[in-house]
């Protein structure tokens, strides 16, 4: 069997560990999937409330809010798993001392990470996201993507840009006793900045400018924007090249600090 062969069994391996691992927390599954929809369903009438007596707001009707409520909320299960596979399970590994059995492991911590994350964000959009769209599908109206395939790319490189983000809290968070605090702070800022919450165009003008040399808004509010018709095709393409430069940058600059960390605890082991 050629080297490149066998490594890719490797990965699948652990793709489908993840995947049995997460269908034996059935309970847990059923309450977090029950506690998203009702997020999604106490935004919708909101929005609705909000939109009663205005028949857009910031080019948004209240067919497009809902459709972007649904979407912001089945994309929080993608979120919720990527920070829980990077930078929750370093903490973990860090702390109960797993974290070197994985670096004598013949296989890059980094892609044993990611084909963990992969497993998990396979299961969320299987058995979360595909059917609260349907459900809501059949609920109320939803806007249908403007540009299917740039979405989807869009989409998958917002998470990734999360994961390159939550690896590098991970990797952080090893110099810290704790990592809640830390965990916190970037996960909240990442609800607020990338537009899950409120659309990025609502914000206040002197904020936007802000929002815009950061990361987070090409992590949601980007995509949305491409799903809505909201970015032309030229502009969209340009979107998704800053979001693939953001992705390499955060997954390099991981790569940078994961060596120092490494090293450091190569030389403090002797």
């Amino acid at each position: 069997m050629s080297p490149l062969k066998s490594q890719f069994k490797t990965y699948i391996h652990l793709i489908k560990i993840q995947l049995i691992a997460k269908l034996t927390y059935r309970t847990h599954f059923f309450m977090v999937s029950v506690e998203y929809l009702l997020i999604i369903a106490v935004s919708y009438f909101l929005w609705k409330a909000i939109l009663a007596h205005h028949r857009s707001i910031e080019g948004f009707t209240l067919k497009d809010m809902v459709t972007y409520v649904a979407v912001a909320g089945v994309f929080r299960f993608i979120l919720n798993e990527l920070s829980g596979c990077f930078w929750g399970e370093m903490q973990h590994q860090f702390q109960s001392g797993d974290l070197i059995m994985n670096l004598i492991k013949p296989i890059r911590y980094q892609v044993l990470l990611s084909c963990r994350a992969l497993g998990g964000v396979l299961f969320q959009i299987v058995f979360r996201v595909i059917p609260t769209l349907v459900f809501w599908a059949f609920i109320v109206e939803l806007t249908p993507p403007y540009h299917s395939a740039l979405f989807l790319l869009s989409w998958i490189l917002g998470a990734g840009i999360f994961a390159g983000m939550a690896f590098l809290v991970g990797l952080v968070t090893f110099f810290m006793e704790s990592s809640t605090g830390v965990n916190i702070a970037v996960r909240t800022l990442t609800e607020i900045f990338s537009g899950t919450l409120i659309p990025l165009v609502m914000f206040p003008s002197w904020l936007v400018p802000i929002i815009k040399y950061l990361p987070f808004r090409f992590i949601f509010f980007q995509p949305i924007q491409i799903y809505f018709g909201h970015l032309d095709l030229q502009p969209a393409l340009i979107a998704i090249g800053i979001q693939l430069l953001w992705l390499i940058g955060l997954f390099s600059a991981g790569n940078l600090l994961f060596q120092v960390i490494t090293k450091r605890l190569t030389i403090q082991g002797g």
